[in-house]
């Protein structure tokens, strides 16, 4: 088990919950984030955003903003040198050019003298559209045709039927990032023909190629910065302001500022993707599955971006941590004009997992068999064979976690005579018109399986420089740090490998060689180990040189705690005066194996780098009258391979679990008629301090084989695993089937209200696999809706 983080443990390296660098800035408000910066001459940006979700763009008229007093730039889709990217497919315009294609989309942009102004010249711009009729529905974008990428895979023998079956359907909501700072930077020439772009990334090497090609310049032209970010789960992965920033600055020769408000954040945004899918889980009477049958609609925006990685991920692990020696899965991801979906904390996982939980406990009540006793006869082990045929070659220490988790304290009973202090705890909270004899408790279990670093033949790499000097470790490496604490991994990292305790990590930007992502919960396993192979290599080359200064084989050397020591024991010199005025430098690069696209039938590499799994056992209350839910508590026990900070992994298993329950019981961003309806902080439901359980955390160490220190993926499970586990104590309080979330008081109290409505039926998919199939590529690299 790894230690407790509140306990102390060992000051320094891998294992101890040191400090995190920037942790004392932060606290007294002195850290610079990217709303905070600011540049001598700077203009504003502004954005001219499509008011409709579809339209053809007539004619638009930039003069009347021009004429404006201070307003230095107004430019449209014609200034562009190249106007498409996307992180992956780069078909997204940089700026709208003949049709506009969702609510948000960028039709114009401005610099000038103030904000006000900005805004002035944005209102001043003329647009003329012709609306049209979006595609609104994933259901009729699949029948129509609308599809970015089709999966379909087999597994085992597909025609085995089952004893016992038990299917449903399941819906999950567009959710939002809903991060404290709003998208920001800063864009300025450099002097040299070139622009430096200043702003919150998760990848800024991927970033300085799109913004390069959007400019028609050479990469080298172009340096990304990393800023101070203020949350980012997967929402800084995809430019908004990026390139608009850099073009303005080039056309102006000044520093261009952009800062979002919140509502303009939330049509900027890419959403996670709303889903619905079937299941149907066959079984023996004993409870051991047969087979599963599963359909995956996720929907998109009109722009495909990462639409392909996310319906892979889905169809790839909606068996969840289970053993299913057979199956048939499909998977669709279609365009609608309901705004863009893209990558969110559990890409692609946390709706296939909310959904084979969910219907593991129809199957559960199907069976008369305990929910976590069905879990335990069918979790996977090492040796299994997955649906996607990897087999499971590193450790699943499922059972374990299940185990630990169901033993953890429950908390007490809820009282119907509690005193009226604490009627605070009841559901509503403060001022509730909960009446204690209509609460019931409620306890529900979720194990839960994601992968860890980019999957189906996406590389993943990262480079770290590591430099020595007067006793001083610096590392170079450009990994993004969005939150998470990266750069405490970082000094840990150096400090175990090198043994000097003193280590600062440089700012991150494209100046430096590239670095994996900060997604798919992949940089301490990926970033770590590159700076563990230059750490081990500086160290090699600093003994040789302190062997050979001194006559000693550098085989019996070593460095512990900023003192060169040999191995027999006794200090030998500090690292500081033994290298005085000397550089020791190291550069090493960590590739991680090689993976293939989900459904080849043919390759044999695996299709995700890793796997990490997880069990959180949920205690709610739950007011059956009004439809009015407390968590009360989440024990989480998770398989972390090697913890290197247990505090900050405390943290992370904390901010996931409420993030999930805000997927689980709130937020859901509507749209209707391809229009947001919520998209502010006034309406859209996030859950509150007040809203916060009690969580408790284990982490079990099963070093992962093959990475130094046996690091594994963290951050985004518990967000995976905590709507599952939500779900289904409200189910055993409540007695309902509540196959959709958000699980609002609506659909817990209004006559149990839960049926799914549009159903993925058999005759849409029909009308799909007939005609409609012949007009889709595996991967459309260019897909627009226009209808």
């Amino acid at each position: 088990m790894a230690p407790d983080p509140r306990s102390g443990g060992s000051a320094t390296g891998v294992g101890a919950s040191i400090v995190r660098p920037d942790a004392i800035a932060k606290v007294r408000g002195e850290f610079e984030f990217a709303t905070d910066l600011r540049a001598a001459g700077m203009l504003w940006g502004a954005t001219l955003r499509s008011p409709h979700p579809l339209a053809r763009i007539l004619k638009v008229d930039l003069t009347p903003a021009r004429r404006i007093p201070g307003v230095r730039a107004v430019l449209g889709a014609w200034d562009v040198p190249v106007n498409t990217f996307g992180a992956v497919d780069k078909d997204t315009p940089v700026l709208a050019d003949d049709m506009v294609r969702y609510v948000g989309e960028p039709v114009a942009i401005v610099a000038a003298q103030s904000p006000a102004l900005a805004r002035q010249a944005i209102d001043a711009i003329v647009v003329t559209y012709e609306p049209m009729r979006p595609v609104t529905d994933a259901l009729e974008a699949l029948a129509a045709g609308h599809v970015y990428r089709h999966v379909s895979m087999t597994h085992g023998d597909p025609d085995v039927v089952g004893e016992v079956q038990a299917e449903g359907e399941y819906l999950t909501p567009r959710q939002d990032h809903s991060f404290l700072a709003p998208d920001a930077g800063l864009a300025r020439p450099d002097g040299r023909d070139g622009v430096e772009v200043i702003g919150a990334s998760q990848w800024v090497h991927a970033d300085r190629e799109q913004i390069a090609a959007c400019l028609a310049l050479p990469e080298e032209k172009v340096l990304v910065v990393n800023s101070g970010i203020g949350g980012s789960f997967g929402g800084r992965v995809s430019m908004t302001w990026q390139v608009h920033g850099a073009l303005l600055a080039l056309h102006t020769g000044r520093p261009v500022k952009f800062v979002y408000s919140r509502h303009e954040t939330f049509l900027a945004r890419y959403h996670r993707h709303p889903s619905r899918i079937w299941l149907r889980h066959h079984a023996n009477r004993d409870g051991t599955l047969v087979k599963l049958e599963a359909r995956i609609l996720l929907e998109d925006g009109p722009y495909s971006h990462t639409a392909a990685a996310g319906i892979g991920n889905s169809c790839s692990l909606i068996q969840g941590p289970y053993n299913v020696p057979n199956a048939s899965i499909e998977g669709w991801a279609v365009a609608t004009n309901n705004g863009m979906c893209g990558s969110m904390r559990g890409f692609g996982v946390v709706e296939p997992i909310f959904a084979c939980e969910s219907n593991m406990d129809r199957l559960a009540r199907t069976l008369g068999i305990d929910g976590a006793e069905l879990r335990r006869r069918n979790l996977i082990r090492s040796g299994d064979t997955w649906t996607f045929r990897q087999v499971q070659d590193r450790p699943a220490p499922v059972s374990e976690l299940v185990d630990l988790c169901q033993a953890m304290a429950l908390p007490p009973a809820p009282s119907a005579d509690r005193p009226m202090s604490a009627r605070v705890a009841l559901p509503g909270g403060v001022a509730t018109p909960t009446r204690p004899r209509h609460v019931r408790r409620g306890i529900g279990l979720a194990a839960a399986v994601k992968n860890t670093c980019f999957s189906e033949g996406c590389p993943v790499n990262s480079t770290a420089l590591l430099t020595l000097h007067n006793g001083i470790a610096t590392v170079d490496c450009a990994a993004a740090e969005v939150g998470q604490g990266f750069v405490a991994v970082a000094i840990q990292v150096v400090q175990s490998t090198l043994g000097v305790n003193e280590v600062r990590v440089a700012a991150c930007d494209t100046g430096m060689p590239p670095a994996a992502s900060t997604d798919a919960q992949q940089q301490t396993i990926t970033s770590g180990p590159a700076i563990h192979l230059a750490a081990a290599r500086l160290k090699e080359r600093f003994l040789q040189f302190f062997g050979r200064e001194h006559g000693l084989d550098a085989a019996t050397l070593d460095i512990r705690d900023d003192f060169v020591v040999s191995r027999q024991g006794g200090r030998l010199a500090s690292v500081a005066e033994a290298g005085m005025g000397l550089v020791f430098r190291a550069t090493e690069r960590f590739d991680q194996r090689t993976t293939r696209p989900v459904d080849d039938p043919h390759a044999t590499e695996p299709v995700h780098v890793a796997l990490s799994f997880s069990a959180n056992r949920c205690v709610l209350d739950v007011d059956v009258e009004l439809g009015l839910v407390r968590v009360v508590q989440m024990d989480v026990v998770q398989d972390a391979g090697r913890v290197a900070n247990p505090a900050l992994a405390l943290g992370q298993v904390t901010g996931g679990s409420l993030m999930g329950l805000g997927f689980a019981l709130s937020e859901s961003l509507e749209y209707r008629d391809g229009r947001p309806v919520n998209g502010n902080w006034r309406d859209y439901r996030l859950p509150r301090m007040a809203d916060a359980p009690v969580v408790n955390c284990r982490f079990v160490e099963r070093p992962v084989p093959g990475i130094p220190f046996g690091f594994n993926g963290i951050g985004e499970m518990p967000h995976v695993q905590a709507p599952a586990a939500i779900l289904s104590a409200l189910r055993d309080a409540t007695g309902l089937d509540l196959p959709a979330a958000p699980a609002t008081a609506g659909r817990i109290a209004l006559t149990g209200s839960d049926a799914v409505p549009m159903r993925l039926s058999d005759s849409a998919l029909e009308a799909f696999k007939g005609p409609g199939r012949a007009r889709i590529g595996k991967f459309l690299r260019f897909q627009r809706v226009e209808r």
